[in-house]
């Protein structure tokens, strides 16, 4: 089931009204639904667009990049230690570390756990001095402001009224910048198992992460 239905609505609702107030559920963020616009530019990516998008814990998620219709043009799903990119229009897909899958199509090396944990606010035992961990500032309300790791900073630029959601964050690295906006957020949406399974890459023709960034490009 494609995440995108609906998106065109979505999209334009959130232009047309003020952002809704936001607050995390006492009970915790274990998945986020929504839909945002990314615009990054520089060495590792260039791209421009609206994306749907569904992460749940721990290390699921999905993505949609959608056409100006708001039509699905590719996907990315990620299962534990794998992701996954499929066009549907052409049935192929690649396989790749989900890290390495986003900071190849986005300039970002982020996982499915770290991106949820972004767009939440609710960051989850990925601070502090461990391999990998972030270095987060929080401002005076506790709000993360920002976070710095092997050379990727982002900043909250603004955050939805409430309680620390961000609504717009930019990023940065050596070569590579970008932004993010929010333009809808659900936590915890109803469970969706089957937007995560991937058998039906069976009748799909697998190919190598290069050819089908080639067709990615080459998409309308």
């Amino acid at each position: 089931m494609a995440l995108a239905a609906g998106a065109v609505v979505a999209i334009l609702s959130s232009c047309s009204r003020r952002p809704p107030v936001l607050v995390p559920p006492a009970s915790g963020v274990e998945a986020v639904a929504g839909f945002a616009s990314a615009s990054v530019r520089g060495e590792a990516a260039d791209i421009k667009g609206k994306f749907a998008f569904l992460f749940r814990r721990p290390g699921l998620g999905r993505v949609e990049v959608l056409d100006p219709l708001g039509r699905a043009v590719y996907d990315m799903i990620f299962t534990g230690q794998t992701g996954y990119l499929v066009v549907p229009q052409r049935k192929v897909y690649a396989e790749d570390r989900p890290e390495a899958m986003v900071e190849r199509f986005l300039g970002f090396a982020l996982g499915p756990d770290e991106i949820l944990g972004l767009l939440s606010g609710q960051w989850l035992g990925q601070e502090g001095d461990a391999p990998n961990a972030w270095t987060l500032r929080r401002d005076g309300q506790g709000r993360v402001i920002r976070g710095e790791r092997d050379g990727l900073v982002f900043e909250v630029g603004e955050f939805f009224p409430g309680a620390g959601v961000p609504r717009t964050v930019v990023f940065s690295r050596p070569g590579t910048s970008g932004r993010v906006k929010v333009l809808s957020l659900e936590f915890n949406p109803a469970a969706r198992p089957e937007a995560f399974e991937t058998p039906f890459l069976k009748t799909f023709a697998r190919k190598s992460v290069e050819d089908i960034q080639e067709i990615r490009d080459d998409a309308p």
